[in-house]
């Protein structure tokens, strides 16, 4: 469902997602990755379960079919004798899925990334601040971005993105080649 739709973009919030943050003691991180099969630095890896790297030692786990505990359960079973920590953020984070045509320009208005698809090509991934917020970008199609946000700030990163999108349309901002 649609929150906000403009010109060639549209913003949903995807819901429904279990989200666990995983961070793995770094002496053991080449193991960690083998035995979860974890993204490599700024990379989505993964269909259900997805692994999203967020820095050296550090990522979200995602999916859309398994519970959060069951996550964790699976970690602490795979990374048995390994020190990690892994948290259920299903409830603190929310997502939000900008896809169409101009995507990357209107994300691009509030970000200091080159989301040039050359630069920031589909399974990229990567944090960064959007409209002065943290926020995980995450490239899933060639026009189309997850972010991943502190829920508090969904409606205001929403409301941002939409009259964004307003602008650049009424000043005649097309999606680039």
């Amino acid at each position: 469902m649609a929150d906000r739709q403009g010109n060639d973009v549209s913003i949903d919030r995807v819901t429904g997602l279990s989200i666990v943050s995983l961070k793995v003691a770094r002496g053991s991180l080449e193991d960690a990755r083998g035995r979860l099969r974890l993204a490599a630095p700024l990379c989505v890896a993964g269909s259900d379960q997805r692994s999203l790297w967020l820095g050296p030692d550090r990522w979200l786990l995602v999916s859309d079919s398994l519970a959060s505990d069951a996550i964790i359960s699976s970690c602490n079973q795979a990374l048995s004798g390994i020190l990690h920590n892994a948290v259920d953020y299903s409830a603190g984070l929310a997502v939000l899925r900008i896809s169409g045509r101009s995507a990357r320009q209107l994300l691009a208005t509030g970000t200091g990334i080159d989301l040039r698809p050359v630069r920031f090509p589909t399974g990229s991934c990567c944090r960064t601040r959007l409209a002065h917020i943290a926020a995980v970008v995450a490239a899933e199609l060639t026009d189309q971005f997850d972010l991943y946000v502190d829920r508090s700030h969904a409606t205001y990163l929403t409301d941002w993105l939409a009259e964004s999108a307003s602008v650049c349309s009424s000043y005649g901002i097309q999606a680039g080649n």
